[in-house]
């Protein structure tokens, strides 16, 4: 299946960003599919707005409407996929932060509503939370104007 194949639907996928390395953040664009979530990185680092001149060298910050999840996916991210199959390793190779997690693994999916600490102006409703059987937890802080309570439901 390629993204263009993806027919996409209110209710089939979703815009959230994840921090690692303790600072650092990514955002993806989730596919929410009958037994797969299928995470595609769409944009890399992005940063709050600063009064600092050296800060903003870089262009971190998202422009547009900040409460459209869209407006937090860059195109080149989903052109570097276009062609690929989601559910092939060419995928996880195309970009190592891309995912899929069988949702037949997936042990307990949590929502917390409390904001992110360092998120800014940014918007966003709180964070799903998604376990696995291997003990492992991703936080999806969910941007704009989506709803993290009707995620978490339809992660179930």
């Amino acid at each position: 299946m390629r993204i263009s194949e993806f027919e996409f639907t209110s209710d089939n996928h979703f815009v959230a960003m994840e921090y690692y390395w303790l600072i650092l953040n990514r955002t993806f664009l989730v596919l929410i599919t009958d037994d797969q979530l299928i995470g595609i990185k769409v944009h890399g680092l992005i940063g709050a707005e600063s009064s600092d001149a050296l800060a903003n060298l870089l262009p971190l910050t998202v422009d547009g409407d900040l409460q459209n999840p869209y407006s937090y996916i860059s195109a080149k991210y989903i052109e570097r996929i276009k062609g690929i199959d989601l559910k092939s390793h060419d995928f996880l190779k195309a970009n190592d932060s891309n995912f899929r997690i069988n949702k037949s693994d997936i042990v307990e999916i949590t929502y917390d509503k409390n904001k992110k600490w360092g998120m800014g102006h940014y918007p966003h409703d709180g964070k799903v939370y998604v376990k696995t059987r291997d003990n492992k937890k991703r936080e999806f802080i969910i941007l704009g104007a989506q709803s993290g309570q009707d995620i978490k439901s339809r992660l179930r």
